[in-house]
């Protein structure tokens, strides 16, 4: 009988599920990741932009794209989003 090194078998595991957990969720630039939580913290996308050093419209631009990537419609997604992954 062949003795299991549970070590092994729990790294394989754990690598294949980030592998898969990297494919279902999509990437954001790290601009977009920082108007992701600002927006989740309650700014308006015309304190997004003085806060950055932006115009309100790229602001906007930006939270359509996050909104386009992530399948998301509207501000609530954004933040239930952003506090599911820690943003």
């Amino acid at each position: 009988m062949t003795a299991r090194r549970p070590g092994k078998v729990k790294h394989t595991a754990h690598a294949a599920d980030m592998k898969h957990a990297r494919r279902v969720t999509p990437r954001l630039t790290p601009r977009e990741r920082q108007v992701l939580s600002l927006v989740a913290h309650g700014y308006t996308s015309r304190q997004i932009g003085e806060k950055l050093g932006i115009s309100p419209r790229t602001a906007e631009t930006h939270r359509v794209n996050i909104g386009r990537r992530l399948g998301i419609r509207n501000v609530a997604q954004m933040v239930r989003y952003a506090i599911e992954n820690k943003l």
